[in-house]
């Protein structure tokens, strides 16, 4: 969408150069078949000042933020699941406690657990998105959305992927380890196409802090679910969050306990 912008810009050049061309042409039509720089000059100045030209500005500028403020929509749209899963940790990366360069390992490992699913949640997520902002229009908040029930549901059955997969504690956390200290080293412009960036892209050390950090807020909602929200969690993963969790929770109590 952003390719909108370029387009728009040549289009206002386009159509100024072919009214000034115009103009000229009735100039020299006026002057009898005769004009010289300073008539071109003249014309110039006298486009640049007129009211016409100011108004044809601001009808462009409006047509590109439109075009910029329709792509932030989409991109935004496109990425609520991401935002959904990575949201109880928004305030660390924004404060950088949490390096933000880690998003993109983050992401991947939520990419690695859930697989396939991933386009179906992010579509249903998109859908939701999409509902309340026609509900709720200007007054549309990110909380809306992450606290609607069936974005819940999808949240909490990401946090189950993530906790059956820790059940060999040991193992998984040194491969998350590994992934949240990788560098990148390319990056995607298009499918098969990638551009190298060198040595790699800087992260931030991933210590035992940020682990705790991570997990400790990733899943402090459903420490203490309310009976209400127990059954609608029960109806969406088939499982109850003691039978979901407690093993995950007990496991980590321990890597926090052991300095």
């Amino acid at each position: 969408m952003f390719a909108k912008g370029p387009l728009q810009i040549r289009h206002a050049v386009v159509t100024m150069l072919d009214a000034f061309v115009k103009t000229v042409e009735a100039e020299v039509d006026r002057l009898g078949g005769k004009i010289g720089p300073d008539d071109v000059e003249r014309i110039a100045e006298a486009m640049k000042a007129s009211g016409e030209m100011d108004n044809f500005y601001r009808a462009v500028f409006q047509q590109i933020v439109s075009t910029i403020v329709d792509a932030q929509n989409l991109n935004r749209r496109v990425n609520s699941f991401g935002r959904l899963v990575v949201h109880p940790l928004s305030d660390f990366f924004q404060s950088q406690q949490l390096d933000r360069g880690m998003l993109h390992n983050f992401f991947f490992f939520i990419h690695s657990l859930v697989g396939e699913e991933e386009e179906e949640w992010n579509a249903q997520c998109n859908a939701i998105v999409d509902e309340i902002r026609e509900k709720k229009g200007e007054a549309f908040g990110w909380d809306d959305f992450y606290t609607d029930p069936r974005a819940e549901a999808i949240f909490w059955m990401v946090l189950v992927k993530i906790a059956q997969a820790f059940k060999r504690f040991e193992t998984r956390r040194d491969w998350f380890f590994r992934i949240m200290q990788h560098k990148q080293t390319s990056i995607s412009l298009a499918p098969n196409k990638y551009v190298q960036v060198g040595d790699g892209l800087e992260v931030a050390q991933f210590t035992k802090a940020d682990f705790l950090t991570v997990f400790d807020n990733l899943f402090a909602s459903v420490r203490k679910l309310p009976l209400e929200a127990v059954v609608r969690f029960e109806a969406a993963t088939g499982m109850t969050p003691t039978a979901a969790f407690d093993s995950f929770f007990h496991e980590l109590a321990i890597y926090k306990a052991n300095g």
